[in-house]
């Protein structure tokens, strides 16, 4: 495993635990920005008198230039140390829900949303890879980032939620304060030199590697998931006479959900990953195509934890498939793809229900669930990649 090759019960030391510390520092803060924005930002956009559809379509926006950034940040950190990505995904969040104080207009909406989707690509990337390269085992330290950023995703919803009752402005000035915060320990963090060119490293090239493919479907999984919940879960809870505090609460829960189960597969390795991805989706799948639904907001939660769940186990397994895959110097080029992957989804997801709106929220979701997720699990399924081999 390329970032897992401390022995297990080994203590750390003194300049990994503050490198440690640094990271999820950084990581909290950021986390409880995109919290706030994540429920503020969809609410605000139909609050200023704009249709659902144009909520998808900005929230898919930010996913599609997510995906378009991450495309390059396997080039970028061949040039510059993936740690310089993590401080600027930071900056870059700040200035994103900063314009949004400034002014309500739609193009500072699109812009705002751009900008939020180059910082969580250079956010997750940076991170992500700021792992494997490190001592630290990497399942364990994936999900330890992952419980880091729940715990932000936690406090951030609810707190949105709850400040954006009375203003939207001030929601959107706390996340840009915190925001502006979470750069602070990105400064401190280790910073490894940029990667060495070397051959292999073209996505076409890494998708010929079973192990790569078992983390780009994990990844097209997540995404859908995540993308639903940050646009079309608010949205129906909305509709369904949910305020916003009340949503903000669900959405953590199901954050919550999501963070404490990566934990349970951080011992899954070798031939039990790509069994575990096609499990896990089918369960997320079944969780997920209820969303959207006019259900009791308690069966949409319990639906919602449930989905937490899966994709919590599906996000460690996805990284731990690569980095048991490739050698170290492709680790970006490889971390890169699966977050490209992810991106695509969580880009595909909203603006696939934003054109299937016309059959009502609920059928639209379960279309796009089944098309993306349920794709996940067939491919993902190791019996499936022994054939195409």
């Amino acid at each position: 495993m390329t970032g897992g090759a401390a022995p297990s019960g080994a203590v750390p030391e003194p300049s990994e635990r503050r490198e440690a510390s640094a990271q999820y520092a950084g990581v909290l803060f950021f986390s409880v920005s995109l919290g706030i924005t994540l429920v503020a930002f969809p609410l605000f956009v139909v609050g200023e008198g704009r249709s659902k559809t144009m909520a998808g379509v900005l929230i898919g926006l930010s996913a599609a230039v997510q995906v378009l950034t991450r495309w390059q940040l396997g080039s970028l950190m061949r040039v510059v140390s993936n740690a310089n990505v993590i401080s600027a995904a930071a900056v870059l969040k700040c200035l994103a829900v900063g314009l949004l104080v400034l002014s309500p207009s739609l193009t500072a909406l699109a812009m705002s949303a751009a900008l939020q989707g180059m910082a969580r690509a250079f956010f997750w990337t940076g991170n992500q890879v700021q792992i494997v390269r490190s001592p630290r085992p990497t399942p364990k330290a994936i999900a330890t980032l992952n419980m880091t950023a729940t715990v932000g995703m936690l406090i951030g919803p609810p707190l949105g939620g709850f400040i954006a009752e009375r203003s939207f402005e001030a929601a959107f000035a706390v996340a840009a304060a915190v925001a502006l915060a979470s750069i602070v320990p990105t400064l401190m963090l280790h910073r490894p030199p940029p990667f060495a060119r070397v051959g292999g490293h073209s996505y076409l090239h890494l998708l010929r590697n079973p192990g790569v493919r078992v983390g780009v479907w994990a990844s097209i999984a997540v995404g859908a998931w995540r993308g639903l919940l940050g646009s079309y879960v608010p949205i129906g809870l909305d509709a369904a006479g949910s305020t916003e505090t009340v949503i903000g609460v669900v959405v953590a829960v199901a954050n919550g959900a999501a963070a404490v189960s990566g934990y349970f597969a951080v011992n899954v390795e070798g031939p039990r990953v790509a069994p575990g991805v096609a499990r896990w989706g089918a369960v997320t799948l079944l969780s997920t195509v209820l969303v959207g639904f006019d259900l009791p907001v308690w069966l949409i939660m319990g639906a919602l934890v449930v989905g937490g769940v899966a994709n919590g186990l599906i996000q460690v397994l996805a990284i731990t498939a690569i980095s048991e895959a490739v050698q170290p110097e492709l680790t970006g080029d490889a971390v890169t793809l699966v977050g490209v992957a992810r991106g695509m989804t969580l880009s595909g997801a909203p603006l696939g229900v934003a054109a299937l709106l016309v059959l009502g929220l609920g059928p639209a979701v379960l279309v796009v669930t089944t098309a993306l997720v349920g794709s996940a699990v067939v491919f993902s399924d190791r019996r499936g990649w022994h054939r195409q081999q």
